[in-house]
């Protein structure tokens, strides 16, 4: 029977790939991703979702977004299915792995296609649930799918061994691990967190179709890369657990630091969503309080929760392999 904690286990065991198969999945990550998030045309929001009373039909209607999360879904179940055919079913990906991929998409489906994009465009409430889903949720659940690994059995074995030679020629080795740095990972993350929290700029990403797809191009790139060097399966490219309790740790300090000043602030940040709160009955500082809310408390659990799960794991490592 496969208890909690053999689940746990199960879902973080490592693979163990060559070094040439990393460097092409490394490679096979930045050019599927670059597919999943750049041309995802999600058009400002336009409200009246309340006014018009059939809110909870209004999916988004961008074929684009759909066509690319179906994409992306289907290059990760054919390359798992060559990955199985060759290792065995469950074996190198586990079946928790491969079905963690699947609610992540499923995540981002409900972040970009659902009746909440059309409502994060009347409360500032529903946006940073679409922001907190879209950092917290998705990006973990699809970095646990290790789709480098899968993606990188997509391409035939001649392709790889030439996006390789080429990567080798035109990007310095340096680069490929700059990204894998946890100092980087975690001021990116911070850095998009708070910056598209200052007014002007969201009110920009508001008012401007081009600058909103970059602030969820930027957050979903942060969290991806904040997330990765916590969860990827291969322990020899994350962080230690131990480490990692406190990665998480001051991170749910900035964040809940943010989510109390939004909470408690005396005045409205962002005007903007003044039209779609009242049509909810609600004022517009009322509707900061929520959102502020939900940062501080439920956002933040995650990070709680990430952080009790990697502190069991370390306690339960020997003591040898306790890195820190």
């Amino acid at each position: 029977m496969l208890t909690g904690s053999t689940a746990i286990r199960y879902l973080f065991a490592s693979c163990a790939p060559s070094a040439r198969a990393r460097r092409s999945a490394d490679l096979a990550m930045l050019l599927v991703f670059l597919l999943l998030v750049l041309p995802t045309r999600v058009t400002a929001h336009d409200g009246g979702w309340a006014a018009a009373g059939d809110g909870w039909l209004r999916w988004n209607g961008a074929p684009l977004v759909a066509l690319n999360i179906g994409f992306v879904s289907s290059l990760y179940i054919y390359g798992l299915v060559k990955f199985w055919r060759r290792s065995g079913m469950g074996r190198g990906v586990s079946i928790l792995q491969a079905a963690s991929f699947g609610a992540g998409i499923a995540a981002l489906a409900v972040t970009l296609l659902s009746p909440l994009d059309a409502l994060s465009g009347e409360l500032f409430t529903a946006h940073m649930i679409q922001h907190m889903v879209l950092m917290n949720l998705a990006a973990p659940l699809l970095v646990l799918g290790s789709p480098a690994l899968v993606w990188s059995r997509v391409l035939p074995r001649p392709w790889q061994a030439a996006l390789n030679s080429w990567r080798g020629r035109n990007l310095p080795s340096a680069t490929g691990s700059l990204l894998w740095r946890p100092w980087l990972g975690w001021l990116l993350y911070a850095a998009a967190l708070w910056l598209w929290h200052l007014p002007v700029l969201y009110h920009a990403a508001l008012d401007h179709p081009r600058v909103h797809d970059l602030q969820h191009l930027s957050l979903f790139a942060a969290a991806f890369l904040f997330w990765r060097v916590l969860l990827e399966p291969d322990r020899r490219r994350r962080l230690s657990r131990g480490l990692g309790v406190v990665y998480l740790f001051t991170t749910s300090l900035h964040a809940t630091l943010l989510g109390v000043f939004m909470a408690l602030a005396p005045r409205v940040w962002y005007a903007g969503y003044a039209g779609g709160a009242a049509a909810w009955n609600l004022t517009p500082l009322e509707d900061q309080q929520l959102a502020g809310l939900i940062m501080w408390m439920p956002a933040c659990m995650v990070y709680a929760v990430a952080a009790a799960v990697l502190f069991v794991l370390w306690l339960g490592e020997p003591q040898g392999l306790r890195e820190d």
